[in-house]
C-alpha cells in the first residue's frame, strides 16, 4: 500500500513539473492566443499578435508585430501597427487575480487616423469598449457569467507605466483632402501613464479603454496642430503669390521677370 501511495505522488509530482516547464516553454504562445483570443470582443476589432517572447524567469520580453485593426466602415486597414513592443511583468503576480504589469513600452507605433462625419476611428474603438466595460459590469450579476470569460474580465489588471514613443500617424478618409502626401508621418507626441488601475480594481479592458482614450487626445491633437500649421504655410504663400501679382501691376513689364522668379524662390 505505502508502496502504491510513493508511486502516485510521484506520478503527481512529475505531473506538476510537466505542467510548469510546458508554460514556461509556452508562455509567449499563452500571451499572443490570449492577445488574439480576448482583443477583438474587447474592441469589436481585428487584434494580432505575430510572437511573444517573454521569460517567466524574469518577466521581462517582446511583444512582436502588433496590429489593431479598424473598425467596420473605415478604410484605413489598421488603427495601430508596431513591430515590436517591450514589457515587463511582476512574474509574482500571474498567479493571482491581479496582473501587475511594471512597464510596456511601445517604440515607433504608426497610427492610422480616419474622421468619418462627427467621429473618428479612434472614437470609435473607444465606445466600442466602453459597451465592453458596461457588459462585463452586467456580467458580474450571477445570470451573466459568460461575458467576463469571453473578454477575460475576471482578471485585474495594473499597469505601473504605460509609453510610447516615436508615433508616426498617417490620416486617411475626409483628411486626405486636407492634408494629401503631407498626411503621412505625422509626428505623435510621446505619452507616459502611471499607476493604471492602482487606486481601483481595473479589467484589461477598462485599462486598454484608458490608454486608447490617452492616444486619441493625442492623435487628434498633434493631427490638428499639424492642419494649422499647414494653413499658416499655405496663407503664407497665398499672400506671397498676391504681393507679388500687386507688384507686377504697379510696375509693369520690367517686374514681371522678378516677380515670376520671387515665387518660385530664384534669384
Amino acid at each position: 500500500m505505502k508502496k502504491i501511495i510513493l508511486i502516485g505522488s510521484g506520478v503527481v509530482i512529475a505531473a506538476v513539473i510537466a505542467l510548469v516547464v510546458l508554460v514556461v516553454l509556452n508562455l509567449g504562445g499563452l500571451i499572443k492566443t490570449a492577445v488574439e483570443k480576448y482583443g477583438p470582443p474587447i474592441t469589436k476589432t481585428e487584434v494580432r499578435l505575430g510572437s511573444a517572447d517573454i521569460s517567466v524567469l524574469s518577466g521581462s520580453g517582446s511583444l512582436d508585430d502588433f496590429f489593431l485593426g479598424n473598425p467596420k466602415g473605415f478604410s484605413m486597414p489598421s488603427a495601430v501597427e508596431c513591430d515590436t513592443i517591450r514589457v515587463s511583468v511582476v512574474t509574482d503576480s500571474l498567479t493571482t487575480d491581479t496582473i501587475v504589469i511594471d512597464e510596456i513600452y511601445v517604440d515607433g507605433p504608426v497610427i492610422s487616423y480616419e474622421k468619418k462625419g462627427s467621429t473618428d476611428n479612434f472614437k470609435t474603438i473607444v465606445n466600442n469598449i466602453k459597451q465592453t466595460v458596461a457588459g462585463e459590469k452586467k456580467a458580474d450579476k450571477p445570470a451573466g457569467g459568460d461575458t467576463a470569460t469571453e473578454t477575460g474580465s475576471e482578471k485585474k489588471i495594473v499597469i505601473n507605466n504605460f509609453i510610447v514613443k516615436n508615433g508616426k500617424i498617417n490620416v486617411g478618409g475626409s483628411l486626405l483632402k486636407v492634408f494629401g502626401d503631407k498626411g503621412v508621418g505625422i509626428d505623435m507626441p510621446d505619452i507616459h501613464l502611471k499607476d493604471i488601475g492602482k487606486d481601483k480594481e481595473t479589467s484589461p479592458a477598462e485599462a486598454f479603454s484608458q490608454i486608447l482614450a490617452e492616444m486619441t487626445g493625442g492623435v487628434s491633437g498633434s493631427v490638428t496642430q499639424f492642419g494649422k500649421e499647414l494653413q499658416q504655410q499655405l496663407g503664407k504663400a497665398v499672400e506671397g503669390a498676391s504681393k507679388a501679382v500687386e507688384d507686377v501691376t504697379k510696375g509693369g513689364a520690367e517686374s514681371v521677370g522678378g516677380a515670376i522668379k520671387g515665387l518660385f524662390g530664384s534669384e
